[in-house]
């Protein structure tokens, strides 16, 4: 199987599975329960994050931009993140597995992309950040090499305390995502990142170098588990995408599948919102604690994760110092806050000439799939509210909307009933042309989360436009979005350079042709476009 993204399907039968088992005898009322081999399931709503935190704790303050998109995001994040969306540098795209010089500046490495994830960990300086749902087994891992990464960085502040004059924390967290290999143990993937650490040679118990600390955790929730995929350093820098620490990212000569993902890297006070967000979700989780001094061999006997973690206390007591002048806006959603759902939604229904789209998933809601085969394929009830968005931008403007997707045989009934019932809801107003969705070509497969609204706003992140990533169930999920111009333009390379060489995306043999009429035209309403 070539990429974590099939397991989506597999992940809610589970979850079916545990609901219709039941709780266990150890259920929590406190708006959760626990099921069998540990999948907890939330119940109800979970509390709404600090929001204080999220805006920097009123240190930060941004004026309105004057940019339409800008001034959209901004008012949707005002008290929540807003007052830290100015002052940024943006520094790029980071490409997996490796860039090509047609669209990015990128080094090649052999391992990838990854190798600049591990220069940018050797860069702490005090506190480093890492979230992220799948973390691979493994010598050759991904895991491996960041586990030596921060092993180097322990030894450095052993021998240079000097240079560390406040110490260095880290603290990584996983998703409680299950794995195929690893079905009933939501705890394998953080289970992996503590025995990589530990065969780098760093422990996990009883540490005595002076300055250094080091946590795990593990998101306590199983659904919704987290999808964040985070690495702030210092406060200062973050990097957001939807790569997982997972072997299929590396290039195909380092033992990977070459599966493309996106990240984007960003210098300035954003990254205090990515640290409330890390802190948030941290806040759900449940940290490794160890009885003894582990071994790679005794970690499962010795460690267990249990209780749940305390939120650290926030010592931010000056403004976060400006590193450019790009605006930048923190997209932070999951079960009890979805805010960043609308935002989304509005960023595509404020469109006005195009929306060009990479994806590895997207979808109507559950019960989309089952319209597949009906005439006119999943209707507009049964459609997510970004695509009614989408849908009414083209119908109102005449916006183009072009799809970069992952061609995956097990998720291609999705995404075709959804791109069927947005055709022929267009069609009878003469725009079904207007929505243009292309198979990504290269072998690998693509796990990219990202999008462009009109070139003037790009979103890179974890969060799917799919069924998984909205709404109350939907997974907890991080997009910076940006109107930098110099990523926007590196996107737009990317873009062109990758649709030039995909193929339109066609019913496959097993779909059957529609043999009933089309329903009737939609009534035609204010401000729609007919060409």
């Amino acid at each position: 199987m070539r990429s974590a993204v099939p397991m989506r399907p597999l992940l809610r039968a589970l979850a079916l599975l545990t609901l219709l088992a039941g709780p266990g005898r150890n259920a929590e009322a406190a708006g959760r329960a626990v099921f069998p081999a540990g999948f907890e399931v939330v119940r109800g709503s979970l509390p709404r994050p600090d929001l204080a935190a999220l805006d920097g704790l009123g240190l930060n303050t941004c004026p309105p931009p004057t940019a339409p998109l800008d001034r959209l995001l901004y008012e949707r994040t005002l008290g929540q993140g807003a007052a830290l969306s100015c002052g940024n540098r943006v520094e790029g795209l980071l490409h997996f597995p490796n860039a090509d010089p047609a669209y990015s500046p990128q080094p090649h490495h052999t391992r990838g992309a990854f190798e600049e994830v591990e220069a940018e960990v050797r860069r702490t300086r005090r506190e480093l950040l890492i979230a992220n749902m799948l973390w691979d087994d493994g010598p050759n891992a991904p895991g491996a090499g960041l586990a030596r990464a921060i092993a180097d960085l322990r030894r450095d502040l052993a021998t240079h305390p000097e240079r560390y004059p406040d110490g260095v924390t880290v603290r990584v967290m996983l998703g409680n995502s299950i794995r195929l290999g690893d079905l009933l143990d939501p705890t394998a993937n953080a289970l992996h990142a503590a025995r990589h650490l530990l065969e780098a040679g760093v422990p996990l118990a009883g540490d005595s170098l002076p300055g250094w600390r080091l946590e795990l955790a593990n998101y306590t929730h199983a659904l919704p588990h987290s999808h964040v995929k985070l690495v702030v350093r210092d406060g200062e820098a973050v990097l957001a995408g939807g790569f997982n620490v997972s072997g299929h990212h590396l290039p195909v000569g380092a033992g990977g599948f070459g599966l493309a993902d996106l990240g984007l890297w960003v210098r300035g006070p954003v990254a205090r919102h990515a640290v409330a967000t890390f802190r948030d979700a941290w806040a759900l989780s449940r940290p490794l604690t160890c009885r003894s001094h582990p071994t790679p061999g005794t970690l499962r006997r010795d460690c267990t994760f249990t209780g749940r973690t305390a939120p650290w206390p926030l010592r931010w007591v000056s403004h976060a110092p400006t590193a450019g002048s790009a605006r930048v806006y923190g997209l932070y959603r999951r079960n009890g806050y979805t805010d960043a759902d609308d935002a989304v939604i509005a960023l595509f229904g404020a469109a006005r000439t195009r929306i060009d789209v990479i994806q590895s998933q997207v979808s109507g809601t559950l019960g989309c799939v089952g319209r597949l085969s009906d005439p006119g394929g999943c209707p507009p009830a049964f459609q997510l509210p970004v695509w009614r968005a989408a849908v009414r931008a083209i119908r109102e403007r005449g916006v183009t909307l072009r799809l970069l997707l992952d061609y995956d045989p097990l998720l291609q009934a999705e995404t075709l009933a959804l791109l069927r019932g947005m055709e022929a809801e267009l069609a009878p107003l003469g725009l079904a042309d207007h929505i243009q969705a292309c198979w990504y070509a290269p072998a690998g497969g693509l796990h990219t989360k990202a999008a462009l609204i009109d070139g003037a706003m790009l979103t890179v992140g974890s969060q799917n436009l799919h069924h998984s990533a909205f709404g109350w169930l939907g997974l907890g999920e991080y997009t910076l979005a940006t109107s930098d111009a110099g990523a926007v333009a590196e996107y737009e390379r990317l873009f062109a350079f990758e649709w030039s060489r995909s193929r339109p995306v066609r019913a496959p043999w097993w779909l059957p042709a529609d043999t009933t009429p089309l329903p009737p035209p939609p009534r035609v309403e204010p401000g729609d476009r007919q060409e």
